[in-house]
């Protein structure tokens, strides 16, 4: 690939511009609402956020992603200027974990890698619209992955190139793990596991094992019990945390169910079949070398890892497309890392065309869907704020259903409905019947 940095400016930028369109129109839906309730009636604040933490923790989310959820609704341009860079890391991160270093703004198969990661995950990732830009999701759970993909990264570059002691790095790694186990039930497990996997895995290959990586998987999994653990947990999703042992809720569910649960996100998989085929193809006919044992590992515990994350849904009480994401786009760049190394000659320019078209495509239909969503919000916003006190107000509904590209019509449900009356001061909010 010719000037490979080329490459790599025209694929930032077109993201970054339209992530950060995709971001300035997206509409207050959902429990968004809440989160704008309380800028309306609070100041951002170091002693409002360290309240709202400790609430949290005790009576309802505890993860610290509701706290990221709570700055990007700031008033102001911040989710414009913080997300897209945000997301943007996310990718670049999952690049990183793949080959086991940095990407090089030097190197075409990097940029190509890259691209192909963003563009799988932009096809088969559960949700992808709200994952990227709906707030409640993307900071509890999109924003809450990048962080742990950087704490495993360390471990995923040791493997790749051993380095020293490091003893500086231990202390970080101890704050990172805290924050990083923090984060999310369902994937607390497997990022922990595949961290305990690849310690194994250097002392087997007669590696010492440095300060850093057991400082790492013990702040890990502090912060994991800590979740786990914290009161609020009892009171999530209005006690139903509680009606079901683990394995009741496995139980409950029944064989249909729980395969249904695991079918789901293999089953989303399906437009990379294009890829792999093309990469099967590639690799029969050019008869390329295999990639280094320790890559091969590599790939296959961050499959693994997110089979793990699958799995561990299984015990949990609720299971949606946001729970998925994290398990697909690690698949996505598992599999992308392998079939790039496969491509050579015309199969590397067929890909890089596909993967560039696909991109685009993808990025045009979310500012698509987000400029249309930002101009209802608009209107329903100036609506309701112009609604006499005590007045019921009519709204249009939204051109754009629920899809994997948006949230959909939130106003369907009465109490969104009764929350924004609130919000305004008004006697109630009715949706238009369409024509």
């Amino acid at each position: 690939m010719h000037r490979p940095w080329i490459w790599w400016l025209a694929a930032l930028a077109a993201m970054w511009l339209a992530f950060a369109l995709c971001a300035h129109w997206e509409p207050v839906v959902g429990d968004g609402w809440g989160h704008y309730t309380w800028h309306r009636q609070k100041s951002v604040g170091l002693a409002a956020l360290w309240d709202e933490l400790v609430w949290g923790w005790k009576h309802g989310n505890p993860r610290p992603g509701q706290i990221l959820t709570l700055l990007a609704f700031t008033p102001g341009p911040w989710h414009v200027l913080v997300t897209p860079p945000a997301l943007i890391a996310l990718f670049y991160l999952l690049t990183a974990l793949v080959l086991g270093r940095w990407p090089s703004l030097r190197r075409g198969d990097d940029a190509l890698l890259f691209v192909a990661i963003v563009a799988l995950a932009g096809v088969c990732a559960p949700q992808l619209g709200p994952m990227l830009f709906y707030r409640p999701m993307s900071g509890n759970y999109t924003f809450t992955l990048a962080l742990n993909l950087a704490w495993l990264l360390p471990y995923r570059f040791h493997a790749a190139a051993p380095r020293g002691e490091r003893l500086w790095l231990a202390p970080v790694m101890v704050a990172l793990g805290l924050g990083a186990g923090f984060c999310n039930e369902h994937t607390g497990p497997a990022f922990a596991a595949g961290a305990v996997v690849a310690i194994v895995a250097f002392r087997r290959r007669g590696d010492r094992i440095p300060a850093w990586m057991i400082a790492g998987v013990v702040g890990f999994v502090a912060g994991l019990a800590l979740l786990l653990l914290a009161p609020g947990q009892d009171a999530r999703y209005g006690g139903l945390a509680q009606e079901a042992s683990m394995l009741g809720r496995i139980a409950e569910r029944g064989a249909g169910g729980n395969l249904r649960a695991l079918w789901r996100p293999v089953l989303a998989m399906w437009p990379a079949l294009p890829v792999l085929a093309l990469a099967l193809v590639a690799r029969h006919r050019a008869r390329r070398p295999a990639l280094e044992r320790t890559d091969r590992i590599a790939l296959a515990v961050i499959a693994g890892a997110g089979a793990a994350i699958v799995l561990t849904l299984l015990v949990s009480p609720k299971i949606g497309g946001r729970l998925y994401f994290a398990a697909c786009v690690l698949w996505c760049a598992a599999l992308a890392r392998w079939a790039v190394a496969q491509l050579s000659g015309w199969y590397r320019t067929a890909a890089a065309v596909a993967a560039g078209a696909t991109l685009g495509a993808v990025l045009a239909i979310l500012v698509a869907v987000y400029r249309d969503a930002g101009g209802v919000n608009e209107a329903r916003l100036a609506a309701l704020a112009a609604g006499p006190r005590g007045a019921v107000v009519h709204l249009e509904r939204r051109h754009a259903a629920g899809s994997r590209w948006f949230w959909g019509e939130d106003l369907d449900a009465p109490n969104k409905r009764e929350e924004a009356a609130a919000i305004f001061g008004l006697a109630g909010v009715e949706l238009r019947a369409r024509d």
